[in-house]
């Protein structure tokens, strides 16, 4: 089941229920619960933030290899082109005679 799922159903007497509950607790007993969701929410943000840098990493890894891919077809083209001319320079003329 889904969070939507959860909070969709029934979400304003779940809502009142919690409140109610968590209003008849002792201060102290409010302290701890708050601090166990604040541990949850800060455990987390910190999942969100490690998956999305890691996306993020795998992408920019991506756009360096492509880089590099393009770079070295560009040189080879360049090399293919200067072997041909250099070829071409260095074949002896036919004696005419």
């Amino acid at each position: 089941m889904s969070e939507k799922e959860k909070t969709g159903k029934g979400s304003s007497k779940g809502k009142e229920a919690f409140e109610a509950e968590f209003e008849a607790l002792p201060l102290d007993e409010k302290f701890s619960r708050l601090f166990k969701m604040e541990a949850v929410t800060i455990g987390e943000t910190i999942n969100y933030v490690v998956n999305n840098s890691s996306k993020f990493v795998d992408k920019a890894v991506e756009a360096m290899n492509d880089l590099g891919r393009k770079v070295k077809t560009e040189c080879s083209e360049k090399e293919s082109t200067d072997a041909k001319a250099e070829k071409k320079e260095t074949k002896p003329a036919p004696d005419k005679k």
